[in-house]
Parts: C-alpha cells; structure tokens; sequence
C-alpha cells in the first residue's frame, strides 16, 4: 500500500513541476524542447514502476491446477464405495423390516457394514419390543440369510 502511495506521490509531483515549467516558459525555440523534455520525465515517471517488477515473483496463473489422473481415479473408487454401501445398507434393513412385518413387529434397524473393498452386513442393532419367540426367529433369519451372527445382533427394548 505504501508503494501505491509513493507512485502517486511520485507522478503528482512530476506533473506539477511539468505544468510549472511550461507556464513559465514563453512560445519559443526553448519551449519546445521544455515540452517534449516534460513529457519524456512524465513518461518515465509514470512507467519506471513497471520496469522494476520482478515477473518470476508473479504466481503463473497460465496454467490451471487439475488433480491428477491417479487422485482422480481414488476419488472415483472411494464414492463408488461409498454409494455401493448406501445401497446395501438399505438393501438389508428392507429385508429385515419385511421379514420383521411378517412377523408383526414394529421394529428399528441400523445395520452397519465391514471396511473392506466389498462392503457386507458386518452386524445390526436392532430396537423394538418382541417376543422370546420373535427374537429366535428374527436371530435365525439374520444368521441364515444375511450371515450376521448372533454375537454381532444387538438387541434393544
């Protein structure tokens, strides 16, 4: 900011030493060269700070940044993942909700998933009130059909 004030400064000043000698001066042979002098001093004035700007020290905006071939590849596998996981999140909590439907239970379910590269119903905790019998046979859906075993069924209500 201080370097913008000082060009003004610096310009300002060299215009009214410029107007002054030109006012000064009568119509003559001395008054042309006076002119075209003031005005090379206006010119260099005006341009010098151009002259001392390091163009290295400027960012290169030329180029834009994309993320590479490989970053771009991860980011695509990791949301494939992920939606892939979504998909058979709710799958499984469906099936469990209609098998629990058949069986007239009004229950909640939160299944989660393994970390592995194909995401599986790891294990589910399930809320709601049922029967000894209810909970036997809803055990054994989840252990025969979606292999979630009983130690991985949490059951709450």
């Amino acid at each position: 900011m201080e370097s913008i004030k000082q060009y003004v400064i610096s310009v300002t000043a060299a215009a009214i030493v410029c107007g002054v000698l030109n006012t000064m001066l009568k119509k003559g042979g001395m008054h042309a060269l006076v002119k075209l002098l003031c005005g090379f001093i206006l010119a260099f004035t005006f341009l010098n700070p151009i002259g001392k700007l390091e163009l290295m020290s400027l960012p290169d905006n030329s180029k834009p940044e994309y993320p590479s071939g490989s970053d771009m590849a991860q980011e695509g596998e990791l949301y494939a993942r992920n939606s892939i996981a979504e998909i058979i999140k709710e799958q499984t909590r469906a099936y469990i909700l209609d098998k629990a439907n058949e069986l007239d239970l009004n229950l909640d379910v939160e299944v989660y998933l393994s970390e592995g590269a194909i995401p599986i119903p790891e294990s589910v905790r399930i809320t709601g009130q049922l029967s000894e019998y209810a909970r036997q046979k809803m055990e054994a859906y989840l252990e025969k059909d979606l292999g979630i075993p009983k130690e991985n069924q949490i059951w709450t209500g």
